[in-house]
């Protein structure tokens, strides 16, 4: 059986029993990585940013001082606010993932690697020689910035085309080579000696932020 288009993420899975509170998500995620409590509701777990990967663009869309930040301590930010949201969407991705896993024509969990770049791509459609890719999601980082990471993808892959899959419709993508300057950008407040200008007044990572220089 082969995959021809695919379907919304809760036409395929059950997205209604993925109710959560805040510390069960925080054990969720200490079952796979080490978590530290670095402020009363800020945690972190390490992250290797030694190549760059799509996924940071979301992380460059929220702000790009707290990624240079990240970049610099090897960590990766969460509020404990937010780690529902995150284990939710990890969880639907393995239920959605292990679905499409069963097409003969379908790989998951699909690394590629160029150069210095390196990525993930939550499901690949093979159509002859064809790679299709598909991204699943579940976050609240913007449209934009999902289109850009599949672009990326698409490029990677050398396809015309990708799939954007989110909980109730599926975005068709073209291809756009454009999208890998967002990448060259990102690549330069990382490698930069100072943080990119601080832009908000209210945030829990602020006090990180000041003391990070």
């Amino acid at each position: 059986m082969e995959l021809l288009v695919p379907r919304s993420i809760c036409s395929v899975v059950n997205c209604d029993d993925l109710e959560l509170d805040a510390e069960t998500a925080l054990r969720e995620i200490k079952r796979e990585r080490e978590v530290f409590r670095l402020m009363p509701n800020v945690y972190a777990y390490r992250y290797d940013f030694k190549r760059l990967s799509p996924s940071v663009i979301n992380d460059y869309e929220f702000c790009p001082r707290l990624l240079w930040v990240e970049h610099r301590l090897g960590l990766k930010l969460f509020t404990k606010d937010s780690v529902v949201a995150v284990v939710r969407g990890k969880l639907l991705h393995e239920r959605y993932e292990r679905a499409m896993s069963a097409y003969d024509n379908v790989m998951v969990e699909y690394k590629v690697e160029i150069d210095d770049l390196v990525g993930v791509v939550d499901v690949v459609i093979k159509r002859g020689r064809r790679l299709i890719p598909v991204e699943v999601k579940t976050g609240a980082a913007s449209k934009e910035a999902h289109r850009a990471q599949l672009k990326i993808y698409i490029s990677m892959l050398g396809a015309d085309y990708g799939y954007l899959v989110y909980r109730d419709r599926v975005e068709k993508v073209a291809r756009d080579d454009s999208a890998l300057g967002l990448l060259a950008k990102i690549k330069e407040v990382l490698t930069s000696d100072k943080p990119p200008a601080r832009g908000c007044d209210k945030c829990l990572f602020r006090v990180i932020c000041e003391n990070v220089v």
